[in-house]
C-alpha cells in the first residue's frame, strides 16, 4: 500500500509540476494571441478532451489504466515542444488539442486506476482522505511550477524542457505503481469496446439506474467548473497590477489555498448536507467579491473561495466516484469527463467575454453569478434527496 501511494502521488505531482504553467498564456499573447482568442485555445483543449474520450475508453480497457496513461503523458510532451517549432495559432491549437486529449486520460485512466488500486487493497473508507491527499499533491505541483515565472530570464525554451523532465519523471512513477491483477481485471478490461456515441448513451443509462448519481456527477463537475480560473491566473494578475517576472506569485497563492482545501476535506466528509450547499454559497460570494474590489486587496476573497471550492469538489468526488458501479467505471468517468468539459468550455467562453469587454473582472462576477445559481439548486433540488458528502462509514 505504501509503494502504491508513493506511485500514484508522485505521478500527481509531476504531472503538474511544469515549470511554463504560469508562462505559457503569456509566451501564447506576446506571439500574437489576443485575449479572446486566448480563450479559444482552452476551448480548443477541452475538445480534444471530449473527442478523444472513444478512443481512451477503448484504449483503457484493451491496455489498462496504466499503459494509456503512459500514452497520455507522452501526447503532452509533443504539445508542448510543438510550442517551440510552431509558435503561431496553428500551432498552439494543435498543441492545445493534444494537451487536452492527455487530460482526458488522466481523468478516466488515472482517477480509475487510483480508486481501483484503493478498493483492491482494501481501503475503500480512506479514498475520500487518499484523494485529497492526491490532489494535494496536484495543487502543490502546480503552486510550486509558479517558480516558473521567475526563471524566464533563462529563456522559455529551457522551462518548456525542464517541464518535459517532470513529464518524464510521472511516467517513471506509473511504471512504479503496483498492480494487483486478480481485483483489478474485471473492472479495468471486463467493458465492451463503445463508440463516443454508445460511450454517451451507455453512460446515461447506467447513471439513471444508479439512484442519485446523475445528479451528484452534474453537482461535482458545475462545482469543479464554474469557479475555475486557473488557466487565465496570468494575465489576472497582471490587469491587477502584478508584474510579469511575478506573475507565478498568484498562481502559487491560489493554489496553496487550494491545497488546504483538499488536504484537510476528508476530516469533514460527515459535514451536513445543508451546510455543504451554503459553502457553495460562498464560493460565490468571494468571486463577486473579489470581482467588486478587483485588486490585491479583494485577494482574501478569492483566496477562501478557492479553499472551499476545492474541498467541496473533493467531497462531492469521493461520493461520486462510490456510486458507480465497478465494472461501468471508465464508461461513466468518460462521460463525467465529457460533461466536465462542456462545461469548462461554456465558462472559458464567459471568461473570453469578459476579458474582450476590456477586463477578466466581469468575467469573475459572472462566475460568482452562476455560483450563486447552483447553490440554489442544490438547497431546492438536491438537499434531503441525495446524499452529497462522502457518506462512507
Amino acid at each position: 500500500m505504501k509503494r502504491l501511494l508513493f506511485s500514484l502521488y508522485g505521478f500527481a505531482f509531476f504531472n503538474k509540476f511544469l515549470l511554463l504553467t504560469p508562462v505559457y498564456a503569456i509566451f501564447m499573447q506576446e506571439n500574437g494571441l489576443n485575449d479572446l482568442q486566448l480563450s479559444t485555445m482552452f476551448i480548443v483543449s477541452a475538445i480534444g478532451t471530449i473527442v478523444a474520450q472513444a478512443p481512451i475508453t477503448m484504449l483503457t480497457n484493451k491496455f489498462g489504466q496504466r499503459w494509456s496513461m503512459i500514452l497520455g503523458q507522452i501526447l503532452k510532451a509533443v504539445a508542448i515542444l510543438l510550442w517551440l517549432v510552431m509558435p503561431n495559432y496553428v500551432g498552439f491549437v494543435i498543441g492545445m488539442f493534444m494537451w487536452g486529449a492527455q487530460a482526458g486520460f488522466r481523468s478516466v485512466a488515472f482517477e480509475g486506476l487510483v480508486y481501483d488500486s484503493v478498493h483492491a487493497y482494501g481501503a475503500r473508507r480512506e479514498y475520500s482522505k487518499i484523494l485529497g491527499r492526491k490532489s494535494t499533491y496536484e495543487s502543490i505541483g502546480t503552486a510550486l511550477s509558479a517558480f516558473g515565472s521567475l526563471l524566464m530570464f533563462m529563456g522559455y525554451d529551457w522551462v518548456t524542457w525542464a517541464s518535459v523532465g517532470a513529464i518524464l519523471i510521472s511516467m517513471v512513477c506509473l511504471m512504479m505503481v503496483p498492480y494487483r491483477p486478480k481485483q483489478n481485471k474485471k473492472s479495468i478490461r471486463a467493458g465492451k469496446q463503445y463508440t463516443m456515441r454508445e460511450t454517451f448513451k451507455t453512460g446515461i443509462k447506467i447513471c439513471r439506474k444508479t439512484p442519485c448519481l446523475m445528479s451528484i456527477m452534474v453537482l461535482t463537475l458545475l462545482v469543479v467548473n464554474v469557479p475555475f480560473l486557473d488557466d487565465f491566473l496570468s494575465p489576472i494578475a497582471l490587469q491587477i497590477g502584478i508584474q510579469t517576472e511575478y506573475v507565478g506569485a498568484l498562481s502559487f497563492v491560489l493554489l496553496g489555498c487550494a491545497t488546504l482545501g483538499q488536504r484537510f476535506a476528508y476530516k469533514f466528509k460527515k459535514i451536513p448536507d445543508l451546510v455543504l450547499c451554503c459553502l457553495i454559497g460562498a464560493v460565490g460570494v468571494g468571486y463577486l467579491v473579489f470581482s467588486a474590489f478587483y485588486s490585491l486587496w479583494g485577494l482574501g476573497a478569492l483566496g477562501v473561495a478557492y479553499m472551499l471550492f476545492y474541498g467541496i469538489y473533493t467531497l462531492l468526488y469521493a461520493q461520486f466516484q462510490h456510486m458507480i458501479p465497478t465494472r461501468h467505471r471508465s464508461v461513466v468517468l468518460s462521460l463525467y469527463t465529457t460533461l466536465t468539459y462542456v462545461v469548462y468550455m461554456i465558462v472559458c467562453g464567459i471568461i473570453g467575454l469578459g476579458g474582450s469587454l476590456g477586463s477578466w473582472r466581469y468575467s469573475i462576477m459572472i462566475q460568482g453569478i452562476l455560483m450563486m445559481a447552483v447553490f440554489a439548486w442544490a438547497i431546492l433540488g438536491l438537499y434531503k434527496k441525495c446524499p452529497l458528502a462522502d457518506d462512507t462509514v
